[in-house]
């Protein structure tokens, strides 16, 4: 049986369904996050961090496909993929779509496009594989919901939140990735 034919559609889908998951996440418990359940919480935020991230794998896997680069789908990545594109803008459209947090350290600007990239990995694998919950609510400070900036950190090591509101950066996680996605797409 033929596999079905991978479209760009289907990476957009994938992006509408993280910013489903992010509106639920918003709206869970009237908006409430630190009283709503926490299981529906670790839910929320694991299926926007895979959806969002589950974009740039269907991205490769569509790569693979419309560049006839014969790479097994079991192994597609997109550092897999840039390695076997020989230059060209979509070479360079992919490279900022991936982030190594193994064994790396937070980038200096966690704020930067790259840093937020590498946060919406760091965040991912630490949902998904260490059910760790990447948010941090504080009583009394601005904003009192933010991200624990690296989950991996030990905490009594410094300041570890950030300064910005969860909501405000679980936007521009999903603007970044869906604007590279979309110039990569344009680019295949």
């Amino acid at each position: 049986m033929a596999l079905p034919q991978l479209t760009p559609d289907h990476v957009i889908e994938r992006l509408q369904f993280a910013q489903i998951r992010r509106d639920q996440l918003l709206g869970l418990n009237g908006g409430d996050l630190q009283h709503a359940d926490p299981h529906e919480r670790q839910q929320l935020i694991q299926e926007f961090f895979f959806h969002l991230l589950g974009a740039v794998d269907v991205l490769a896997q569509l790569v693979n496909d419309r560049h006839s680069l014969g790479l097994d789908p079991e192994r597609v990545t997109i550092g897999y993929i840039q390695d076997k594109l020989s230059g060209g803008s979509l070479e360079s459209d992919l490279q900022g779509l991936y982030a190594t947090t193994r064994g790396k350290p937070l980038p200096a600007d966690p704020y930067s496009d790259e840093g937020y990239i590498f946060r919406a990995y760091n965040y991912r694998h630490q949902v998904t594989h260490r059910r760790r919950f990447p948010l941090l609510f504080r009583m009394g400070s601005a904003p009192p919901v933010s991200f624990i900036l690296d989950p991996r950190q030990e905490t009594g090591q410094g300041p570890n939140h950030s300064i910005k509101s969860y909501d405000e950066e679980l936007d521009r996680m999903l603007d970044i990735l869906s604007q590279r996605i979309t110039a990569a797409l344009s680019a295949i």
